[in-house]
């Protein structure tokens, strides 16, 4: 417990990386995690708060910057960075996310570091699992960040098993 109390000492912000294709639920997450209602304030990677609005409007035409800091006002202990995952194949967006997690992964200060990856795997799909993502889990996520594989939408995944079994006149 004392190690625990001394590394919180030094480290204020519990820091973040969440993976996951376009509604994969990664904002519902967020939200139940830090148990807010509100969107996240969004900062440059030099702390300048920016526009909400000016920021959809950009992730909406594909320009996206991982290095940006999402803080929830209820929770801010927890810094986010969302990466747009990997649904395209884009070879750009895997590079960039692999170039972040590395350049966090080799800052000596610890508030600077990455401290766990969220990888959302939606289950309301019938391809929970793409390519592009089991590349990610074979070649880069290997090192000392903690990846966690959160399986999102699974609500959505027992309302189809269930319609497919009472189609099937077994319910």
């Amino acid at each position: 417990m004392d190690r625990a109390i001394e590394y919180r000492s030094k480290c204020k912000h519990f820091r973040t990386l969440i993976i996951g294709r376009a509604n994969a639920g990664k904002t519902t997450l967020l939200k139940k995690v830090c148990n807010s209602i509100e969107d996240a304030e969004i900062f440059s990677p030099s702390g300048k708060k920016l526009d909400p609005t000016v920021v959809q409007e950009s992730s909406e035409r594909g320009i996206h910057n991982i290095k940006n800091e999402l803080i929830f006002r209820s929770n801010p202990q927890f810094i986010f960075h969302d990466s747009r995952g990997f649904e395209s194949g884009s070879l750009d967006e895997i590079e960039t996310v692999k170039s972040f997690i590395a350049e966090r992964a080799q800052s000596r200060e610890l508030p600077k570091q990455l401290h766990a990856i969220w990888y959302c795997l939606p289950t309301d799909t019938n391809r929970p699992l793409l390519e592009a993502d089991r590349r990610f889990f074979d070649k880069y996520c290997i090192g000392k960040v903690p990846v966690i594989a959160i399986f999102t939408k699974f609500d959505g995944l027992v309302t189809t098993a269930y319609g497919e079994l009472r189609d099937k006149e077994l319910v």
